[in-house]
This record gives C-alpha cells, sequence and structure tokens, in this order.
C-alpha cells in the first residue's frame, strides 16, 4: 500500500524546522541578552508560508529549554490591544514559576512586564506574539513594545518576539528586524528527503527544481503541491517525476483554489485586482509606474493599492516600486481569472 501521505500538514517540532541556523542564531544570542536583563524585541516578517508561525514555536521551545517563561499567543483578526494582553497574561497564568503582580489581567501590552513576578528557577520572560499585524491599530501597538524595551532596558529580564506579513519600520537599537527569507534548493530537498525517508520513493531533481521555482520557494506551497502529487501517485510508482507535476498541474491548480488562493483572491477588492493582473503577466515583476500606465490610474493611487497588496502578501518587493507577484502559481491563477 501506498499509506498515508508524507506531505499532509503537520505543526512541526523543533527538530523538523528546515533551515534557518542564521534566525536561529540571532534568537539564542537574544536569549543570552534577555537573561542578562539586556530587553529586547524582534519583529520576524515574511510572506505567508514561509514559516514564520512554525519558527516562532521553535523559538518558544528554545526559550523554554533556556530557563526562560515563554508564552506564546496568536492574533485573530481585529483583535484590540487589550484582547491580546489578556491572551498573553493568560498563557502566562497556566505555566509553572508564574506570579502576578497586582490584581486583574492587563488592558495593554506594555502592562505585562509589571504585573509579572518571576520565580528563583526562571531566568526571565519572552512574551511571543503571532500575526500581530492582524490587530486593530497594530503600527502603534508595535511602536509602543519598542519603547517598553527601552524603558525596562537593565531593569528586568523580558523581550518581545512578534511576527507578521506587513513591514514594520521601527527605529530602535533594540529592535531587530528578521525577513524570513524563501526555501532555496537545499531546504528543499532536505525536507523531500525527511519527508519520504520512510518510503520507497524518491523525488526526481527535475521534479523538485520546478516545484521549487513555481512556488518561487515557499514553504508551504512546495508542501502542499509535494503532497497533491503524492495523492495521485499509482502504488507501484519509484520516483516523483517532472512529468507527474505536469500532468497533475490542473488537479494542483483546482486544489490550491479551493484550499487558498480561491479566498484570497474574492477578499482582494476589484481596484487591487486590477494591478494583480497587470503584476501577474510578467514573471520577473514589473514598476508600478508601467502599471498604473497600463490600467490608466493616477500613479499616487496604485501605489497606495500596491501597499496593501504588499502588506498582506499577495505580491512582494524586488526592488524600489518593482513587485512581483509571491508565487507563479499564484500568478498563474490570477491571469485564469480573465
Amino acid at each position: 500500500m501506498k499509506g498515508p501521505n508524507p506531505f499532509s500538514p503537520w505543526e512541526e517540532a523543533p527538530g523538523s524546522i528546515i533551515g534557518r541556523k542564521e534566525e536561529t542564531r540571532i534568537f539564542n544570542a537574544f536569549l543570552n541578552a534577555t537573561s542578562s536583563k539586556q530587553t529586547g524585541m524582534i519583529v520576524m516578517t515574511g510572506t505567508p508560508g514561509l514559516g514564520k508561525s512554525s519558527l516562532l514555536r521553535y523559538f518558544r521551545q528554545m526559550a523554554e529549554k533556556e530557563g526562560m517563561l515563554a508564552p506564546l499567543v496568536k492574533v485573530e483578526k481585529g483583535e484590540n490591544e487589550e484582547a491580546v494582553a489578556e491572551k498573553l497574561h493568560h498563557e502566562l497564568a497556566i505555566l509553572p514559576g508564574f506570579a502576578t503582580r497586582g490584581k486583574g489581567a492587563p488592558s495593554r501590552l506594555d502592562e505585562l512586564p509589571d504585573k509579572t513576578k518571576l520565580d528563583k528557577q526562571h531566568f526571565g520572560i519572552v512574551f511571543f506574539i503571532d500575526d500581530i499585524d492582524l490587530m486593530k491599530k497594530n503600527e502603534r501597538a508595535v511602536k509602543k513594545l519598542a519603547e517598553t524595551v527601552r524603558k525596562h532596558y537593565g531593569k528586568k529580564p523580558f523581550s518581545f518576539v512578534v511576527s507578521s506579513t506587513r513591514e514594520f519600520r521601527v527605529r530602535s537599537e533594540l529592535v531587530q528586524l528578521i525577513e524570513l527569507e524563501p526555501f532555496t534548493e537545499e531546504n528543499a530537498r532536505e525536507m523531500v528527503e525527511k519527508a519520504l525517508k520512510e518510503k520507497k520513493l524518491k523525488m526526481g531533481e527535475g521534479c523538485l527544481k520546478t516545484i521549487l521555482a513555481d512556488t518561487n520557494g515557499n514553504q508551504k506551497l512546495f508542501k502542499s503541491v509535494c503532497r497533491y502529487i503524492y495523492d495521485r501517485l499509482r502504488e507501484n510508482e519509484k520516483v516523483m517525476t517532472k512529468g507527474h507535476y505536469l500532468a497533475y498541474l490542473p488537479y494542483i491548480m483546482s486544489m490550491l483554489s479551493r484550499e487558498s488562493f480561491g479566498r484570497m483572491y474574492q477578499e482582494t477588492p476589484p481596484a487591487e485586482r486590477s494591478i494583480l493582473h497587470e503584476i501577474a503577466k510578467n514573471e520577473k515583476g514589473g514598476h508600478i509606474s508601467d502599471v498604473a500606465g497600463e490600467i490608466g490610474r493616477p500613479l499616487g493611487q496604485v501605489t497606495a493599492l500596491a501597499k496593501r497588496l504588499l502588506d498582506r502578501g499577495q505580491i512582494v518587493r524586488m526592488e524600489r516600486g518593482k513587485y512581483r507577484i509571491f508565487s507563479r502559481l499564484y500568478a498563474r491563477y490570477v491571469l485564469q481569472r480573465g
């Protein structure tokens, strides 16, 4: 029997993180600084599907192994600061070694350090907030956290780590910006080999390179495409080939439409869709000035609309004023919409 699909989604345990050696090195130094009361903040950004949530969970376990309290919460779209602060306080309350100061949960994120008392078994606290850009007034919240770590620098052993699709400009030497890069060929090969190690099945080089190119190294998309190919393989197949990928591409596009692309596109306002369509025509990307000329809209208006697409991760910046769709497969989907 072919058996369960080895590319099925799962929450990665720390040991299954692929690549990210530089990010891990940065965070390890960050932990050491935090335990010495050198408060700080990491803002991790990247297109959806690059593994921000998985990396936050990995960092949390690293922090716990180093004797830190490490509450982690995921922001739901439209939550306000009070709701997120309460969630973090609740996560802290169920951790061993936590003691609260004062009465009640904090109503603001900057109150968390003053509401927390450490026991002698822990060396500090790292607060993790996933998808902080989904919060109401998210930019103000990020700036407030940066001010909080500055206020407590040298006084308390705590820090913040947040993830976001949207980029934030924070001017502080205590804030480190980490932008996640797409999968490399080496990363993709490692993931495939790890997934197939219990199977009598391999992936051909042509197949791997083609999928990597069409997903533009998007970790989640790459794994999804592999999963769809595996679903269609016959029992006696020994190698996943480029031929399999091309033959199953209509099925793959149908599944991606159902699971992610369809909703992403439908939630995009018509004015932004026209920009998407124009950028999708060239896989090497397009300059906003050219896009504005093609669709007949003022440059300032098109620039503002492109910024919204960038903040949601549908396009990525290649250089100043030039963007491309985050993945060739999504560009194909957009062009199929007419």
